[in-house]
């Protein structure tokens, strides 16, 4: 009651101070925005390095990690990004397509999110040459190329073979997501949707295997919710913790079904995984082309999704996602590309986002997410508030505009938002390795400041 109080307190005295928001103060940081964005684009390729199209994200390993090294920065291509900024800016485009400039970057953008696809599934990372041989006992084959990351180089054998990752579903929900929307915009139908069947194919039903971390944090088993990865897991006759906990405890040795193995693609720690936020962006991909009705994953997501709102895990929801309100972003955008109704897991996604919104309109993670991720945070709990409003829950437009006037507060001279967490290596290292882009960031600012005008708040 106390902290609702003082959020009360403060839009008063925000008003008084005759505050508001006008059309014209976020029509001016928009278009800072928008010259950021045009600006990083990246004009020219270097040779597995930099790639024309994309736009900067770095690999952050805030200290120091058995076989990843130690505390550094790394630039970074990956198409968790690249969809990320990509999405964010075509639906600010469906918003206003008076903006020329972001249709441009998206024609700019196209070619190079098509590296990270191969028929109708996409890759966390492209194909590069791999960075050292990979077999004790052979060569690398000729013309070998693996999925790594294109600055951070990796030492020993073991540790590329882990990064040398099978597709998933994420990638390929949201790569296929922008697909869709390149379609919409350019109205170019060269690229037909791909079929909910592409992620019913890997379900949590009927496995012979489960991943420690879901058994840790309790997700149940045989949730028929969607699993991350496009692979086949390695199975046991009979699961039981103890023995998969042996394994991955000896993940060095080859006998171990968690060892990666050369020259193939690798699913972490040998066991398929379940995350709410990876079955939020599926189903925003769903929703978004009109198949939810047929899926039969749809059931099983919105299940799992449930059960972690309502144990209140907003924290844990994401594996890979270590941002609290990453999760309310990603369900509350899949309402949206769901037409969803007003319901249960709206209502306690808004009523958290009220009690915990400070009174000057900020939100914040766990400490350990980049010293508590405040932006990046703020800019998640924005776009949750305005998707809501957008589905038609009462949120106070107080409470919006406060969060708005704190962020456009922090934008940068060069039009930016310092990039938060957008992603993390997950399991054991979802604390250490966390991936940032302003870019990022900054496109989700966009598409908020579109979405806050589309509403008509201004005074």
């Amino acid at each position: 009651m106390k902290r609702v109080f003082m959020v009360f307190l403060s839009f008063l005295s925000l008003s008084l101070c005759g505050q508001e928001i006008s059309l014209e103060q976020i029509e001016t940081h928009k278009q800072k925005a928008l010259r950021y964005l045009e600006n990083s684009q990246i004009k020219t390729r270097t040779e597995n390095k930099t790639f024309a199209g994309e736009w900067p994200a770095y690999m952050h390993m805030t200290n120091a990690f058995v076989l990843l090294g130690k505390s550094e920065k790394y630039r970074d291509s990956n198409c968790f990004n690249m969809t990320g900024v990509f999405n964010a800016l075509a639906e600010a485009y469906l918003q206003d397509t008076s903006q020329v400039e972001i249709k441009n970057m998206l024609k700019n953008a196209y070619p190079e999110l098509l590296s990270y696809r191969k028929d109708s599934l996409f890759n966390f990372w492209k194909l590069l040459p791999p960075n050292r041989d990979l077999s004790r006992k052979t060569n690398n084959p000729e013309g070998l190329l693996v999925r790594r990351p294109t600055h951070y180089k990796l030492k020993t054998r073991f540790i590329n073979n882990a990064a040398n990752v099978a597709f998933d579903n994420d990638d390929t929900s949201m790569g296929n997501l922008s697909l869709y929307y390149y379609s919409k915009i350019f109205g170019e139908n060269q690229h037909q949707n791909v079929s909910y069947d592409a992620f019913d194919k890997y379900l949590d039903s009927n496995r012979k295997a489960y991943h420690w971390h879901n058994y840790l944090v309790k997700i149940p088993r045989e949730t028929s919710a969607f699993l991350t990865w496009q692979g086949k897991e390695r199975e046991f006759k009979r699961w039981n913790f103890f023995k998969a906990a042996m394994h991955n405890l000896v993940f060095y040795l080859p006998s171990s079904i968690a060892n990666p193995r050369p020259f193939v693609p690798y699913i972490p720690w040998g066991a398929n995984d379940i995350d709410a936020v990876v079955n939020a962006n599926i189903l925003t991909y769903l929703g978004s082309t009109q198949q939810l009705e047929n899926s039969k994953g749809r059931r099983g997501a919105e299940k799992l999704i449930n059960y972690q709102i309502n144990r209140g895990r907003w924290s844990r929801a994401g594996m890979y996602y270590p941002n609290k309100y990453h999760f309310h972003y990603a369900v509350s955008r899949s309402m949206v590309a769901g037409k969803d109704k007003i319901s249960a897991n709206g209502k306690a996604i808004l009523s958290h986002l009220l009690n915990t919104q400070f009174p000057d309109g900020h939100f914040e993670s766990r400490r350990k997410v980049n010293k508590r991720d405040i932006l990046q945070s703020t800019v998640y709990g924005l776009t949750s508030l305005l998707n809501l409003k957008e589905l038609g829950y009462e949120v106070p437009k107080g409470r919006i505009d406060l969060t708005m006037s704190y962020l456009l507060k922090h934008q940068n001279e060069d039009g930016s938002w310092n990039g938060g967490v957008f992603f993390s290596g997950g399991t054991v290292v979802r604390n250490v390795l966390h991936f940032k882009s302003e870019a990022y960031t900054t496109a989700l600012m966009v598409l908020g400041m579109n979405k806050w005008a589309h509403f008509g708040f201004a005074q």
